[in-house]
């Protein structure tokens, strides 16, 4: 099931944020980076960091960095897979920090450069429903990425504890798009409870959320925190 390795694949994708692998480090240094010569081994490592479900922010900007440069050598397809797994990072600021690198036109002149987008947008604005059934019409581009419902799933658990102190199980059936029989392995993996009164109503916070609601302005914030993920997705329920 989907949180079996949950935690080992949170530590591994961690560090590989940290720091990247010794000879993509020793690419990186100094005005390294900017030798173009230094791209087909770069754009490998974003197979690797595909296949291993690791995130190598560094090195995947150095990549779109290279791309800005030298539009010529621009590969849509590595673009792709570094977007997705910028998308994977949510709530991180990796696909706030690739797009700005993207050169303009780019996204739309690529079919698989359009889903991703629009993938990241419905998970920014916390159309998690919505999400789910444009992933699971057929096949997606998300499906280059190792265990990528698993860590989609990793930023709607966040964002609904940062949301609720309870949860109704097909509340949460729903929106992480599971069988009701695998919602008690989310419950023991968050930490979370049955309410003694009510086994359909999940506790999962104890903080009040009785406080005034931030004001968010999506379009300007290059990036969102849990809190404000909270703010959206209870308006877009309003």
């Amino acid at each position: 099931f989907w949180l079996k390795h949950k935690r080992l694949r949170v530590l591994t994708a961690s560090l590989a944020v940290a720091m990247s692998p010794p000879h993509i480090e020793k690419l990186l240094l100094g005005g390294g980076r900017y030798d173009t010569a230094i791209l087909p081994e770069l754009e490998a490592h974003v197979e690797e960091q595909l296949k291993n479900g690791t995130n190598d922010v560094e090195a995947n900007l150095a990549i779109l960095k290279l791309y800005l440069l030298v539009p010529e050598l621009t590969n849509p397809k590595v673009i792709e897979g570094i977007l997705v797994k910028a998308v994977l990072a949510f709530p991180a600021t990796d696909f706030s920090l690739c797009m700005y690198q993207i050169q303009t036109g780019v996204c739309e002149k690529h079919a698989g450069l359009q889903e991703v987008v629009k993938l990241a947008n419905l998970l920014e604005m916390t159309k998690f429903r919505t999400f789910w059934s444009t992933v699971d019409s057929g096949a997606t581009v998300l499906d280059t990425a190792a265990n990528w419902r698993e860590a989609v799933r990793d930023f709607i658990c966040g964002v609904v504890q940062s949301t609720y102190q309870t949860i109704q199980v097909q509340q949460l059936v729903d929106l992480l798009n599971l069988p009701a029989t695998e919602i008690e392995n989310v419950v023991k993996e968050r930490g979370w409870t049955r309410s003694k009164e009510d086994k359909n109503t999940i506790i999962v916070s104890t903080i009040s959320f009785d406080r005034p609601e931030p004001k968010v302005e999506v379009a300007s914030s290059p990036a969102m925190s849990l809190d404000q993920y909270r703010s959206l997705f209870l308006a877009s329920k309003a």
